[in-house]
């Protein structure tokens, strides 16, 4: 956070609105953040049965990598990719994820 020492204190209350991104900056939670808010409107990006099968996982270099528990479900969700992604853009700008890309994995490993 961004302490200023030295500066004068103006006696105020300081809304924790102001003091958020400082604080979401310094603990590198970033895209944690970024994650939940697409993991909460999955459902509306791909579908009720798709979403049921797939979860966002993480983002690396703006990649956004979802798991998907069957590869049927990893094909599927790659052919809509170009529609998944200009959602994504349309909600969070268009320089925050560049592409999407799909993970088959276990579906011990993959429960939410």
């Amino acid at each position: 956070m961004k302490f200023r020492i030295g500066c004068e204190r103006n006696n105020r209350t300081i809304l924790f609105s102001d003091i958020l991104p400082d604080v979401i900056d310094e603990l590198n939670a970033g895209d944690s953040f970024f994650i939940e808010n697409i993991r909460d409107k999955w459902e509306s990006y791909v579908g009720k049965i798709l979403s049921a099968h797939s979860n966002p996982d993480r983002m690396f270099r703006k990649i956004l990598f979802v798991k998907a528990d069957h590869s049927a479900y990893a094909n599927e969700l790659s052919l809509h990719s170009g529609n998944i992604l200009n959602k994504l853009k349309n909600d969070f700008g268009p320089h925050l994820i560049t592409a999407v890309r799909f993970e088959v994995v276990k579906k011990s490993r993959y429960r939410k």
